[in-house]
């Protein structure tokens, strides 16, 4: 505690600073729909720390200089695949399914993060699609 302490009595503190005001704020209503062959399209909706009011029902515009998302997806805590996009939708194929997990999932958990220029990855929004 340096409290009453003169910046020669006190102990000197290590600090890291993760840039955390910098991140791009977590995705939300996540979800999936699949189609006749077992291919899961997933989709999102981006939030911003700027320009985050919905005033028009639409998107927020975008605060970063360009739109990037990752998407993990989970065999419990255990990151089986990421997945890029530049847009807030992807699908994760039938195929990438099998070569997953064995074969195409009822359900599969994910986390998607948007992707900043400044700092990379910002806060995961998850669920089950």
């Amino acid at each position: 505690m340096t409290y009453n302490q003169t910046l020669a009595e006190s102990d000197q503190q290590t600090l890291t600073y993760a840039a955390e005001c910098y991140k791009p704020w977590s995705p939300v209503h996540i979800s999936g729909e699949r189609d006749g062959s077992s291919n899961l399209t997933i989709s999102w909706t981006r939030r911003a720390r700027i320009n985050f009011e919905w005033a028009d029902g639409s998107d927020v515009p975008l605060g970063e200089e360009s739109e990037a998302y990752e998407m993990d997806i989970l065999d419990g805590s255990d990151v089986v695949r990421t997945i890029s996009s530049a847009s807030p939708t992807c699908t994760y194929t039938a195929a990438q399914q099998t070569a997953d997990f064995g074969a195409p999932q009822l359900s599969v958990d994910v986390v998607v993060y948007q992707i900043s220029a400044l700092v990379g990855r910002g806060s995961g929004g998850g669920g089950s699609v």
